[in-house]
C-alpha cells in the first residue's frame, strides 16, 4: 500500500506540481544567468590564473586597454547568448505560456 502511494505522489509532483512551477523555475534561471557570468569573472579577478576575469587584469597590469575591453564586450556577448538560449528553452518546454498570458 505504501508503494503505491509513492507512485501517486510522484505522478501527481511529475504531472501537476513541477509544470506550475517551471514558469518560476525559468525566471529564476534568467535572473541567475548574467549574475553567474558576473560571478565567475569576479572569481578570475581575484583567484584566476586562466579566463577572461584574468585576462581582464593581465591586460590592465600592462595597460593594454583594447584586450581588456575586448574581453568585457566578450563577457556581455557570452551573457546575452547563454540569457537567450534559456529563453528558447523555456519557449520549448512551456509551449502553454505563450496561450495563457498575454505578451504584446
Amino acid at each position: 500500500m505504501r508503494r503505491r502511494g509513492l507512485r501517486s505522489r510522484w505522478r501527481r509532483f511529475r504531472k501537476v506540481r513541477l509544470p506550475a512551477a517551471l514558469p518560476q523555475i525559468f525566471v529564476g534561471l534568467k535572473v541567475a544567468m548574467p549574475l553567474a557570468a558576473i560571478g565567475a569573472v569576479i572569481g578570475e579577478f581575484q583567484a584566476g590564473e586562466s579566463g577572461l576575469g584574468y585576462l581582464i587584469v593581465q591586460a590592465d597590469g600592462i595597460g593594454d586597454v583594447a584586450t581588456a575591453w575586448a574581453a568585457i564586450i566578450l563577457i556581455g556577448l557570452m551573457s546575452i547568448v547563454l540569457y537567450f538560449a534559456l529563453v528558447l528553452m523555456e519557449r520549448f518546454a512551456l509551449p502553454w505560456i505563450r496561450e495563457t498570458t498575454s505578451r504584446n
